[in-house]
């Protein structure tokens, strides 16, 4: 491995998300060990050498007692990894700007074994219409949020209650939230950003537990949402448990739609859930503006 983090010393546990680095050959990738959630998140940087890609993945599956492995690649490339026993799980639009992404995903038993047939279909609750609320709540006030040493301390804080699961490499938590205080509750709602493909994951690092929050986390991802189209976003997208309906209810409200159904994605109370992915598109800037890019 060419950039692998230094051991933890032995009274310290292992760090729940790592990202390691493997470069041998024709063979060179990235990749997210989610611990937390017990998955491996794969960055290709080479077509080619699938099958012993795939091999690699289940020894470390094996080795670190994972359930999933997954990677996000374009439609072409989706079927090389089809074909080595990936399963495609559906698909994040405009992910790559200008073309779609495909989830590509291989779930393992609890003996370490990949799943025969490819990762088990994905059943969830179907979730009733939810007009958006116009109007701010009387008595929310929201501050943005930009500060990278709170922002981390925010997500180890609350990871366990929102099933925290970071998508992209280098910083493990949102790089921009919205933070309020309203009838005696803390909300936060924050955004892991990617300006090069301009797609941003969005979280509610507090979720709904009941019917009278969501006006209030409605506002703040609508006004979320209105922030990153200020920043030349062009698509969202945010994984919800899929038994989550008072979440899915806000997305559902704000206009995203389904692309995705996630197999045991990420783990609660020492149990596998499934996730569905709700997206949206903000914009349809198929790059970004010249002066973005200058400076």
């Amino acid at each position: 491995m060419s950039s692998q983090p230094a051991e933890p010393a032995q009274d310290e546990a292992p760090p729940s998300v790592e990202e390691i680095y493997y470069r041998k050959g024709d063979i060179d990738f990235c990749f997210l060990l989610n611990r937390r959630h017990q998955n491996l998140r794969v960055f290709d940087y080479r077509v080619g050498n699938y099958q012993q890609k795939r091999d690699f993945f289940d020894r470390i599956a094996r080795a670190e007692g994972l359930r999933k492995v997954f990677t996000v690649v374009e439609k072409q490339d989706s079927k090389s990894w089809r074909s080595v026993g990936f399963s495609r799980e559906g698909a994040i639009p405009g992910y790559f700007r200008t073309a779609d992404a495909y989830v590509m995903s291989r779930v393992y038993t609890e003996d370490g074994e990949p799943i025969q047939g490819g990762a088990p279909k994905l059943n969830a609750p179907s979730v009733s219409a939810k007009e958006k609320t116009s109007s701010k709540p009387r008595g929310l006030n929201t501050e943005l949020v930009e500060s990278t040493e709170r922002l981390a301390a925010i997500t180890e804080e609350l990871a366990e209650v929102c099933l925290y699961a970071p998508f992209r490499r280098g910083i493990f938590h949102p790089d921009v939230a919205l933070h309020a205080r309203h009838n005696k509750n803390s909300y936060w709602v924050g955004a892991e950003t990617d300006s090069s493909f301009g797609h941003a994951k969005l979280d509610y690092l507090t979720p709904p537990k009941t019917e009278a929050q969501l006006p209030a986390l409605e506002f703040m991802m609508s006004s979320l949402l209105d922030e990153l189209a200020r920043r030349e976003t062009a698509s969202v997208f945010s994984l919800v448990p899929a038994d989550w309906t008072l979440t899915a209810q806000l997305y559902n409200a704000l206009g995203f739609k389904v692309s995705a159904r996630l197999t045991d994605h990420v783990v609660r109370d020492d149990g596998f859930v499934g996730a569905q992915l709700w997206h949206r598109r903000l914009s349809t800037a198929a790059a970004p503006r010249l002066s973005s890019i200058l400076g």
